[in-house]
């Protein structure tokens, strides 16, 4: 049972180190939050358990829902639904009439392919 929760933490450490350097690696510079992202990589390398910790918690920045900075929205999806968007209802207006054109095109296709001229 001992040997089972021994390898349990160690994957658990392992996972938790992955995914701070990948986060670390992928986060950009601006929203770095106390120290140099390089520093960050180290401290994430040497101290497996608590330098991912330190990294989400002091290490970036995070935007809170219905929270805007001065900044803009970094990236994030326009905030409100889909069907405010008037490109977005054009686009699924286009979307709906070349369905229809498909459509139509197929059913001639295959009126013309039963009407055989040489069966009288």
């Amino acid at each position: 049972m001992r040997a089972v929760l021994i390898i349990v933490a160690a994957a658990v450490v392992v996972g938790m180190t992955i995914y701070a350097l990948l986060d670390i690696a992928r986060t950009e510079k601006r929203h770095i939050v106390a120290l140099p992202k390089a520093l960050w990589f180290i401290i994430a390398l040497i101290f497996p358990v608590l330098g991912p910790v330190l990294w989400l918690v002091f290490g970036f920045r995070r935007y809170r829902a219905g929270r805007r900075s001065d900044a803009g929205n970094h990236g994030l999806p326009p905030e409100g639904a889909p069907d405010d968007d008037e490109a977005y209802l054009k686009f699924l207006d286009q979307q709906a009439e070349r369905r229809k054109r498909d459509e139509e095109r197929r059913r001639r296709e295959e009126g013309r392919d039963d009407t055989d001229p040489d069966v009288s």
